[in-house]
């Protein structure tokens, strides 16, 4: 990889860090316990490898996830295995009532409003560190063979271009058996222009130095 190229990627890595480390200051004051996280893994490169980045595409995942509409056109997800996102969601509805009396509609619920809050709290950071103006949808949960998942998210990317861009960040609740991991996925016009206003905020801030 050429030295541009390498800079391009820090950059990208840099933007989505600071997403990473907003959502897990959300979750973490969702449920009173440290999130740590992971430097962000990227990848770019064909939509059908993305797959394999991605991973685990044989295993029952439970996926939050939600589209992102704006200047930076994509999606993010948030997924775990079915067990941790009973504990996790257990954790949610405890702090604010009896986790004895949950059941699967508050389950699902709860999870929504885990990956409302960690996904939105990623883009309210990306939105204002590059100034311009992010939406999300509202978030859809999905028990299902991740591959199936991923399979239908890179599809529409397909649609658009033959690369994708891809963001992995790896999580985990101290003190409790609860990782996670969520993702990142650009369309390549969305790319380009994270690239352009992150050279933009580099180059204005070295100037006032």
């Amino acid at each position: 990889m050429s030295d541009s190229l390498d800079f391009e990627k820090d950059q990208l890595i840099e933007v989505i860090n600071i997403g990473a480390g907003h959502a897990s200051t959300a979750l973490s004051q969702m449920v009173d316990k440290t999130v740590n996280i992971n430097v962000p893994e990227m990848f770019i490169g064909p939509v059908e490898k993305a797959q394999t980045f991605i991973g685990e595409s044989e295993k029952v995942k439970t996926t939050v996830l939600m589209n992102i509409f704006g200047a930076t056109p994509g999606m993010m997800f948030v997924l775990f295995s079915p067990d941790t996102a009973s504990k996790l969601a257990e954790l949610v509805v405890e702090k604010y009532g009896n986790k004895d009396d949950m059941t699967p509609e508050m389950e699902a619920s709860a999870l929504k409003e885990v990956g409302n809050v960690i996904l939105g709290a990623s883009l309210n950071a990306l939105s204002d560190f590059l100034e311009i103006s992010i939406i999300q949808s509202i978030p859809e949960i999905a028990n299902d063979l991740l591959g199936s998942v991923v399979d239908s998210v890179l599809s529409e990317i397909g649609k658009k271009s033959d690369t994708a861009l891809v963001f992995k960040v790896r999580f985990k609740v101290e003190g409790e058996d609860i990782t996670g991991q969520f993702f990142f996925l650009f369309e390549p016009e969305a790319t380009s222009k994270i690239l352009e206003l992150t050279k933009k905020k580099l180059d204005f801030q070295k100037t006032n130095e």
